[in-house]
């Protein structure tokens, strides 16, 4: 009897959702300025202090980050912000400055775009002469519609690592519940990942996919195929520079799921690597991965930020107007505003300079700026 399951089920009708990249971490080697160390040097003891992040900006692009009591990942120095993480330290162990972009900022201004900001400020303000910019971390996705794996899926993926001393071959599967939610496939420099997408965002509230999307995939699940390559990876492929991964992504792309890793339909040869090719697999090779940009991630992010506060308002409002029998939001409102006065005024603070601290610490993800304008 012939072996089916649903992957293999509406061959042609693979809709795909978004590609491009998701995650781009970047190592700098080069010279940093002396005013930055006494920038964050100062900005940290500030923090450390005060036991909360710093509010900083550079001084010729204005690039804002807060940085952080601590450090990160032998970095001495960790500034975030919506747009990118940057790490800074002087061991000798580690690049001086590590960029972690984010996946919504890439998304907002496009790989390009982002990426020429990062380099603004990098040359403008952290690097007193030439840097080298290498990439240590890229991972390509697509996002897909029409395809259900299945737990038993799991034994008709077959690995071809090239490296197989470099690229280790390791398989995981992920439960929740009695649903199956993901497989991940190698680790080290080259790791492969097949995941419902759609569970993942309920869980981490990434409102701004729906949109890109065009659904929210509850219905009809959106499953994400992903391929993590580390600079170690990189290497073997000759990809030295940044613009040299970005112009190669369709190779790897090509790469990750014909040579490396593919899904497989079953037939009585017990040698899988002579199964033919699923044909869902062979829909997956032909995606083109485009990263794009979008403006509807920076209003989707605003409007979850709104709703998280909205939300923990609602909470203690409620609550306090309980306690202190207030039913109608009118006059718990009017309460409210008497009760913080009193607290306001208990501790020498006033409400304006509260709000005025928390706008001057409000970072959001970076508009697009069009240069021909």
């Amino acid at each position: 009897m012939p072996y089916l399951s649903k992957s293999s089920v509406g061959v042609g009708v693979l809709r795909v959702r978004s590609t491009g990249v998701d995650t781009l971490n970047l190592a700098v080697k080069g010279p940093v300025r002396k005013q930055v160390w006494e920038l964050v040097g100062e900005a940290k003891a500030q923090a450390q202090t005060s036991a909360d992040s710093e509010l900083i900006d550079f001084p010729v692009t204005g690039q804002a980050f807060l940085l952080r009591p601590h450090g990160v990942r032998g970095y001495t120095y960790w500034l975030s912000s919506p747009d990118f993480e940057l790490m800074l330290g002087t061991s000798e162990k580690f690049p001086a400055v590590l960029v972690q972009m984010h996946s919504a900022y890439m998304h907002s201004m496009g790989v390009d775009g982002s990426l020429r900001l990062v380099e603004q400020l990098l040359g403008h303000d952290i690097f007193a002469g030439p840097y080298e910019l290498m990439v240590s971390r890229i991972d390509l996705y697509a996002d897909v519609q029409g395809w259900l794996p299945e737990l038993t899926d799991l034994r008709r993926f077959v690995g071809f690592g090239r490296h197989r001393r470099g690229f280790e071959e390791r398989q995981l599967t992920y439960m929740t519940g009695s649903r199956l939610t993901g497989f991940m496939f190698g680790k080290g420099a080259l790791v492969g990942r097949v995941y419902d997408k759609t569970v993942e965002i309920r869980r981490r509230g990434l409102s701004w996919l729906p949109d890109l999307w065009g659904t929210d995939g509850q219905g009809d699940p959106i499953w994400r195929l992903e391929f993590q390559y580390r600079r170690a990876a990189l290497v073997e492929f000759n990809l030295r520079t940044v613009g040299d991964v970005l112009a190669a992504a369709q190779d790897l792309w090509r790469y990750a799921t014909e040579d490396w890793l593919s899904l497989r339909t079953p037939t009585s040869d017990r040698r899988q690597r002579r199964w033919p090719v699923d044909p869902v697999w062979k829909e997956i090779r032909r995606i083109q991965i485009a990263p794009g940009m979008t403006g509807v991630v920076r209003r989707r992010l605003q409007e979850a930020d709104e709703l998280r506060l909205v939300q923990g308002f609602q909470g203690y409002a409620s609550s306090l107007a309980a306690r202190r029998d207030r039913l109608e939001l009118g006059d718990a409102m009017e309460d409210f505003g008497t009760l913080l006065q009193r607290y306001l005024e208990s501790r020498g603070r006033e409400f304006t300079q509260e709000v005025a601290r928390k706008q001057s610490r409000q970072l959001g993800v970076t508009a697009y700026v069009d240069e021909e304008r």
